[in-house]
């Protein structure tokens, strides 16, 4: 009988490590779409100097990226978004904006292969066995990861109910605000999102809520998509 206990136990921590996982995981998408959306800016500058403060931008963010990498533990992703790091340094030490436009092409390159990565993350073999699992694992450390779990779980309906008024409000402003007014507005909230969760001293829940909020904007953003 207690064989299959744990048996049952090292699924169900499988399972929940995989959804933590790929939330760690969403944390870096996210991450790696604003530090895409700064290297974009700086292959569309014309001066040099300008061109290189939004290459730095986008360096301090994948340094900031760094422990959501490991948390998330996707090998692939990690490679492809440091090799783009690697780009984007060069690419600050050019004399020319040509020379540093192909180093940034190149980056903007490493970063899709990393996002692409992240969305076959489950394909991954998992860094846990459920033999490892089942051998390391006492009932304490059992019951204390079910009741995280579970706070956890309630933590994000909380958030998520929470988020309702807010997604109600922005469809309001989108029907009723000029729409270069409403876009300018999700977009400046978006951006604070992209800012805060490049912090990796957030509380488990401040992320999530950031992530939610950005989910949303960006869905607002995709109705005003007529706006020129």
């Amino acid at each position: 009988m207690k064989s299959k206990y744990n048996l049952l136990y090292a699924i169900l921590i499988v399972v929940s490590f995989s959804f933590t996982t790929n939330r760690d995981c969403e944390y870096v998408g996210s991450n790696i779409e604003y530090i895409t959306s700064q290297t974009k800016k700086a292959l569309v500058e014309t001066d040099l100097n300008k061109t290189k403060y939004q290459i730095y931008k986008a360096i301090n963010a994948i340094e900031k990226t760094r422990t959501k990498l490991n948390d998330c533990g996707c090998n692939y992703a990690s490679k492809n978004l440091f090799d783009g790091l690697d780009n984007l340094i060069l690419a600050t030490k050019t004399s020319s904006l040509n020379g540093a436009k192909v180093l940034i092409n190149r980056a903007l390159k490493n970063t899709s292969l990393s996002l692409e990565s992240l969305k076959e993350h489950h394909t991954h073999q998992s860094k846990y066995q459920p033999d490892v699992l089942t051998l390391n694992t006492t009932d304490s450390e059992k019951n204390k990861f079910v009741s995280e779990e579970t706070l956890e779980r309630e933590l994000r309906q909380i958030i998520d109910h929470s988020l309702i008024k807010f997604e109600k409000s922005l469809e309001d402003v989108i029907t009723t605000v000029d729409c270069e007014e409403a876009k300018n507005f999700i977009l400046e909230i978006r951006n604070k999102c992209d800012q805060a969760l490049l912090n990796d001293k957030l509380s488990e829940g401040k992320k999530y809520y950031n992530l939610r909020t950005k989910v949303i904007a960006t869905h607002a953003l995709d109705k005003l998509s007529g706006c020129n």
